[in-house]
Formats: C-alpha cells, sequence, structure tokens
C-alpha cells in the first residue's frame, strides 16, 4: 500500500510541474491484487489527475468513472483490432457496448 500512496505522490508532483496541462494515467485491469474502482477513482481525484487510459472498458471501471469529473480514453484490446478494422457493424456495436452505454447510462467523460 506504500508504494501505491508514493506511486501517486510522484504523479500529484509531476502535475505540479507540468503546469496547466496536467498529468493522465493509465489504469490496467490484469492484475492479481486490483483495488476496488471506486477507491481508484477517489484516489485519481484526491490527487488532482484529471485524465485516464483504460486499456480495455472493463465495466466495474467504466461505472465508477461515471460523473467523476475525470476524462477517460478507452484502449481496443489487441485480439479485437483486427475485428474491429475488418466490419464497420462490429465497431459500431463496439462503440455502443463500450462508450455509449457509459456516456448516456453513467455520465462517463469519453
Amino acid at each position: 500500500m506504500v508504494k501505491l500512496w508514493v506511486f501517486f505522490a510522484c504523479v500529484a508532483l509531476m502535475g505540479a510541474v507540468v503546469g496547466g496541462s496536467g498529468v493522465g494515467v493509465n489504469w490496467g485491469t490484469q492484475a492479481t491484487h486490483l483495488l476496488p474502482p471506486k477507491i481508484v477513482v477517489q484516489l485519481l481525484k484526491d490527487n488532482g489527475i484529471k485524465k485516464v487510459k483504460l486499456f480495455e472498458a472493463d465495466p466495474e471501471a467504466m461505472k465508477a468513472l461515471g460523473n467523476s469529473g475525470i476524462q477517460v480514453m478507452l484502449g481496443v484490446p489487441n485480439d479485437f483490432l483486427a475485428a474491429l478494422a475488418g466490419s464497420v457493424r462490429v465497431a459500431e456495436n463496439w462503440v455502443v457496448n463500450n462508450v455509449s452505454h457509459y456516456v448516456s447510462k453513467y455520465g462517463v467523460d469519453v
């Protein structure tokens, strides 16, 4: 837990150095000891983080980011890129399920 606080302290200091443009962080969900998404969002807010990149549209992370004031950038999993590139319908469905749903229902700023 100490390492996590040191990380966020360093990020907060970098944000102060960068100035008005701020700092964003990457949030991956493939780990063995994940913190609950609501706690992660609160840590981000407490440390002045205004932007986050998710490597995939994790449902619980997306819900927790709703109406948080944190801007979200979504990644597409590598194993899904070919399917998205090969079909407009698949791409549209991905956007509906992974972006539009969370924007309209939870207020996520994607």
